[in-house]
């Protein structure tokens, strides 16, 4: 029997205008393209980028960073993201997935 997961995705942001998932770390300067199935996070460890993070699952609010530009897609609407903080363009870098280019205050 086969199983396949439904996946949901919220978006956060303004529409970018580069196809190809590109992350730019604004701090550091780097600019990486990935996989749009990469978490942001993930990326960052990948290059070098430090970030604070805690559960990996959306839950803490340790992985949050400003979105500076850009979007992201969630699989399921996270934890630990109030509506406040999503308007001040706040994301959770360990469950958040880049759409386009994006970039972050890190």
């Amino acid at each position: 029997m086969l199983y396949e997961a439904k996946r949901q995705r919220f978006l956060v942001k303004s529409p970018s205008t580069c196809s190809e998932p590109t992350v730019v770390f604004a701090k550091s300067g780097k600019e990486v393209t990935c996989d749009a199935e990469d978490v942001i996070l993930d990326v960052a460890e990948q290059e070098g980028v430090a970030l604070p993070s805690g559960c990996r699952m959306g839950a803490c609010g340790a992985c949050k960073q400003k979105l500076l530009k850009g979007k992201v897609e969630y699989d399921e609407e996270p934890d630990a993201l109030e509506e406040d903080e999503r308007k001040e363009g706040m994301i959770l870098t360990c469950v958040a997935h880049p759409v386009g280019q994006v970039v972050v205050s890190a």
